[in-house]
């Protein structure tokens, strides 16, 4: 992961400088956008070497959805040896700010409509904390390729959305919310949304499902609290109150949670380990799944959950959306209702 030595050392700084004072606000470091506004060579042309790090859109220009990637080695396979172009048509909206302050940028991309139970599904996307929604638009390409219709959104400071300024916690969790309920309003069927979260997404996708249940939560890799953040990277262990205001602590959030929810986390993951993955399943009371992704990291500029394969990412979402979220789904004519099941074990350790 890019930031895995740079967080190491911001704690022990930080840690260092906060001997004399007590306690820490880590909340604000979580962020790490590009607005459009800083659009460059040093944020586009000199990260060719690593192009999904490339960040090249200035505000003016639109967001190409046909775009063809060089995908890593593993993620296509036989069972989905390609990534088709966005061929329908993608909306893009803006939503205002409970606050009045801010401007988001919202995009929906409708379903291919080639896999008829979820053609009526929208995956409610939240992404992880570099750039904006154009680093993130592998991961659309993914989902919609899947079946799913896909609506994403930037936070303040990030790609489009205005301000510049990267949100509050405040102004994160609140924005995620208004985000929930503009969803709700103008997706194809607000019953059946599943809330997804990249990393750092797992904090505005907690806010959502908490605040409105969706059908289903998916979390990706997710940001789970800051004071496990801070033992992973830094050895030390603090109370969460130690950090933060406590509006990102996603293990207590979930505890209790009576939704169902699938964990995907890669084995190698040094970010979010899978021991930390573990607590934040323990809690969830609901109909619930944890798949370990042998091998897999953090992801996007490595292998991670998807980039491992996307058959069994697709097959994984599918399965436990059938099982355990069946309320999401569109029934196929002469669909099996066992159809999906998931007896291959080499796709990796499932829980739940």
């Amino acid at each position: 992961m890019r930031d895995r030595s740079r967080l190491s050392l911001l704690f022990v700084a930080l840690l260092v400088a906060s001997v004399g004072t007590g306690c820490l606000d880590l909340d604000s470091f979580v962020h790490n956008p590009v607005p459009c506004s800083t659009v460059s060579t040093e944020t586009c042309e000199d990260k060719a070497d690593t192009p999904f790090d490339q960040v090249c859109v200035p505000c003016n220009e639109e967001y190409s959805w046909i775009r063809d990637y060089e995908w890593l080695d593993g993620t296509l396979d036989e069972g989905t040896p390609s990534v088709r172009a966005v061929a329908t048509e993608v909306s893009r909206s803006t939503l205002s700010s409970d606050d009045g302050e801010a401007q988001l940028d919202v995009y929906f991309i409708p379903s291919h409509g080639e896999v008829a139970e979820l053609a009526g599904v929208t995956v409610l996307y939240n992404h992880g904390n570099y750039a904006g929604i154009e680093h993130y638009q592998p991961r659309l390409r993914f989902l919609h390729e899947a079946g799913y219709n896909v609506m994403a959104w930037d936070y303040r400071g990030y790609g489009k959305s205005m301000p510049e300024a990267a949100p509050s916690p405040e102004q994160f969790v609140a924005d995620a919310r208004t985000m929930g309920g503009y969803a709700a309003g103008v997706v194809p069927d607000p019953d059946r949304i599943v809330v997804y979260a990249n990393s750092l997404g797992g904090v505005p996708a907690v806010e959502m499902a908490l605040a409105s249940r969706p059908c289903a939560l998916m979390l990706e890799a997710p940001f789970t609290s800051m004071s496990r953040i801070s033992a992973s990277n830094s050895g030390t262990s603090f109370s969460e109150s130690f950090f933060s205001q406590n509006l990102f602590d996603n293990v207590s959030k979930l505890d209790g949670y009576e939704g169902a929810a699938l964990i995907m986390i890669g084995e190698w993951d040094n970010k979010f380990p899978v021991a930390d993955q573990q607590a934040m399943y323990d809690g969830i009371v609901g109909e619930k799944e944890l798949w370990v992704v042998p091998e897999a990291r953090h992801g996007i500029t490595n292998v991670g959950v998807p980039e491992a394969g996307l058959s069994p990412y697709f097959e994984t979402m599918l399965s436990f959306l059938e099982e355990k979220a069946p309320t999401c789904l569109i029934e196929a004519a002469g669909d099996d209702d066992d159809s999906a099941g998931d007896d291959d074990d080499s796709a990796g350790q499932r829980e739940g």
